[in-house]
């Protein structure tokens, strides 16, 4: 497995865990993470279970940067888990897909509308293209 495609996994699955984390989802879903990355040793589940549980609570009580920085620790997680374990990227794709995520690309469609009134501007950006609507006339 090549370290692109292991980063193609860890991404989703980086956000499909901090999805469940904020969710109603979190209870059922905590122990398949901490068992898919504990590889089902009993000791290394509580563990992963300690730190899913402490990176819930500092999203649930911190910042948008916070949740950043938890889905990069995750993200990283991930992928030396995958790097020290490549079989475990078949029950990784399984998660995700119980959970209806996609593990290789995001296949969900988001429509944004926006109406710019007046001398009021719009920005909208979404996959790096971003698209400007307003008038394009100055104050001078």
């Amino acid at each position: 497995m090549s370290e692109l495609e292991i980063l193609q996994m860890a991404t989703p699955a980086a956000q499909a865990l901090l999805s469940c984390m904020v969710s109603d989802a979190w209870q059922a879903t905590k122990g398949k993470f901490a068992r898919l990355l504990g590889r089902d040793s009993e000791g290394d589940v509580q563990i992963i279970e300690g730190d899913l549980e402490e990176s819930r609570r500092e999203i649930l009580e911190g910042t948008s940067d916070t949740s950043r920085v938890t889905a990069e620790v995750w993200k990283a997680r991930f992928r030396q888990a995958l790097l020290a374990n490549p079989e475990m990227a078949n029950d990784l794709r399984n998660l995700l897909g119980e959970l209806g995520e996609d593990a290789g690309t995001s296949s969900q469609r988001v429509t944004q509308n926006a109406v710019a009134k007046d001398n009021a501007v719009v920005f909208q950006q979404s996959s790096g293209v971003q698209n400007y609507y307003g008038s394009a006339s100055s104050n001078e």
